[in-house]
């Protein structure tokens, strides 16, 4: 269903016992990584023997087919850490830089510079500040100032060994890992000009409803579309690529031919709409009706979140259906359903499908970071995920329950956070004003006491 505010959201989150159906928000944060990582893994399989290599300007989020190994030892020679002199023995020394290749004879000392060859021979670096010249009958005298530091004379000080970073063989990056620019980096010093990767993960979106416009001025009873034009964006932002782009109205038999038809052509599915539980709600419907219990990694059709004990975004579903293209195989793919409602989708998005996502690409979890409260907030009746900014950010400070002025940061460097106003389920212009996301609790919570944060993704 569209993004009018109907059943899937504004239906009680309470069961008679008064507590949240469904994981809460962290708990489905961790299911959804794992979903995701299961679906790598299968993905990954499946795929073997079908990477390609990559020059390293091209790899960048794309995913390693294979372990990623130094071709030589970094540094592959020993080099000076400081500007200075490459030094043999104990002072005072006579300078020698008349031969940069010959063995450095004790009590000699030789001009290097950062990253410039070590001679052999040498016992360390003196930084130059540390050290007074003066010439003699000889040449030129190199001695240590009466205030340098006893530890510049250590032996290999300020020495950068050949392998120290890594040697060669060493393991940098094991397979289904995402290329990030340091290691892209990593793999250029170590010396690589390309990368073996795997085709691009892709994603399917079903966007349903027969209420949905997609221009003009929509009708009484109708909306305006809310998701195409905004979640192929969050998608590539993530890392993948969106393979196929579905639009259906409300039809039972249609939904399952085209979750169906997407499972077989992308990695992951995220359908937006018919998750509630009327009879319209027809994503919900199929994903269920062969589903079987997460419980069970081994079975086919598996339901691994039926709904999120928040709000926004409650009826949130999310599912592992199998993929059997090419014929004779399997492997399960991701279907995240999200709610109709704009702003519950996103919410849902920003908690489940970043998860997921993350997964699949082979990311580590997301570690939930925290900030303090502007004000006083009220307690919530399931853990509510809001669109927030910080209190010193232009714009008027809304009014949020009870509330204070709004109150300083813990520490010197933050700022404190508060929730933006128009943050309905089915309302987009809170988000348009946030900087991050709030998790308000299921208690009370004081101005400056720091409560969970996400931040935004694009």
């Amino acid at each position: 269903m569209a993004e009018t505010a109907r059943a899937e959201d504004s239906r009680p989150v309470l069961g008679p016992d008064r507590r949240a159906r469904g994981p809460r928000w962290d708990e489905a944060m961790r299911l959804a990584y794992a979903t995701g990582d299961e679906a790598a893994r299968a993905r990954a399989s499946a795929l073997a023997g079908s990477s390609a290599p990559v020059p390293l300007a091209e790899a960048f989020g794309r995913t390693l087919a294979g372990d990623l190994r130094a071709l030589f030892d970094v540094p592959h020679y020993d080099s000076s850490a400081m500007d200075g002199y490459a030094v043999s023995g104990p002072p005072p020394w006579t300078l020698d830089d008349t031969e940069s290749l010959r063995e450095l004879r004790p009590g000699h000392a030789r001009t290097v510079v950062t990253g410039g060859v070590m001679p052999a021979g040498a016992s360390g670096v003196v930084r130059s500040e540390y050290t007074h010249s003066e010439p003699d009958g000889r040449g030129v005298r190199i001695g240590m100032r009466p205030d340098s530091p006893g530890s510049e004379l250590d032996p290999g000080r300020h020495v950068r060994l050949a392998g120290r970073e890594a040697a060669a063989g060493d393991v940098l990056a094991s397979a289904g890992r995402p290329l990030t620019p340091p290691l892209l980096a990593m793999a250029g010093i170590s010396g690589h000009d390309d990368v073996p990767v795997l085709p691009p993960v892709t994603a399917a979106l079903l966007l349903t409803g027969d209420e949905v416009r997609t221009s003009g001025t929509p009708a009484a009873g109708e909306v305006r579309d809310a998701f195409e034009v905004q979640l192929p964006h969050v998608l590539r932002a993530a890392g993948i690529e969106v393979a196929a782009v579905r639009r259906i109205g409300d039809d039972r038999a249609v939904t399952r031919e085209a979750l169906a038809e997407l499972v077989d052509l992308a990695d992951v599915v995220v359908s937006t709409g018919g998750t509630g539980r009327s009879d319209a709600d027809h994503v919900r419907a199929v994903l269920t009706e062969t589903a079987g219990s997460r419980a069970d990694p081994g079975a086919g059709d598996r339901l691994i979140i039926d709904e999120l004990g928040m709000r926004p975004g409650h009826p949130t579903m999310l599912a592992m259906r199998d993929r059997r293209v090419p014929a004779g195989t399997s492997r399960p793919v991701p279907v995240l359903a999200l709610p109709g409602n704009p702003l519950a989708a996103l919410a849902a998005m920003r908690i489940v499908g970043s998860a997921v996502l993350r997964g699949l690409r082979g990311s580590d979890p997301e570690v939930p970071l925290t900030v303090p409260a502007a004000q006083d907030l009220p307690a919530e009746k399931v853990d509510r995920l809001v669109p927030a900014r910080p209190a010193g950010s232009a714009g008027p400070v809304p009014s949020v329950g009870p509330g204070t002025p709004p109150a300083p940061g813990t520490r010197d460097h933050e700022d404190a956070w508060l929730p933006v106003e128009h943050v309905a389920s089915n309302m987009m212009r809170g988000l348009t004003m946030g900087r991050g996301w709030l998790v308000l609790p299921t208690r009370p919570v004081r101005a400056g006491e720091r409560i969970a944060f996400l931040p935004l993704e694009w």
